[in-house]
């Protein structure tokens, strides 16, 4: 049973977060706040169950906290760290810097066969 909530706990935590923070939220401080309420209520959940079956207190909780941090460094390295945007930006031509655009040689406004 031990090894079967060190399996399910990872995969539980992950897919709440993914439908919670990734699908359901609507913008990026929602998926934040949910995703932090997802684990709220998954500690809470977690810590009955340990209190009911003393045999998997230690593990569950090992593995919770354990997937906290590692939720916690992924959030940090890729919203909290990076303050730099390394990327091409395209720029365009200025319309008054455009050559005219050639007249068209069919009347736009005739019935077309």
């Amino acid at each position: 049973m031990r090894w079967l909530a060190l399996l399910l706990v990872p995969l539980v935590l992950a897919a709440g977060l993914w439908l919670l923070a990734g699908v359901v939220a609507p913008g990026y401080w929602w998926s934040i706040g949910l995703g932090v309420a997802w684990f709220v209520v998954a500690s809470a959940v977690l810590a009955r169950v340990g209190r009911r079956h003393e045999a998997l207190r230690g593990p569950l909780r090992a593995t919770f906290l354990a997937c906290v941090a590692i939720v916690a460094v992924g959030f940090y390295l890729t919203s909290v760290r990076a303050t730099e945007v390394d990327e091409r930006i395209e720029t365009g031509v200025p319309a008054s810097e455009l050559a005219p655009a050639p007249e068209p040689t069919v009347d736009p406004l005739a019935p077309q066969p």
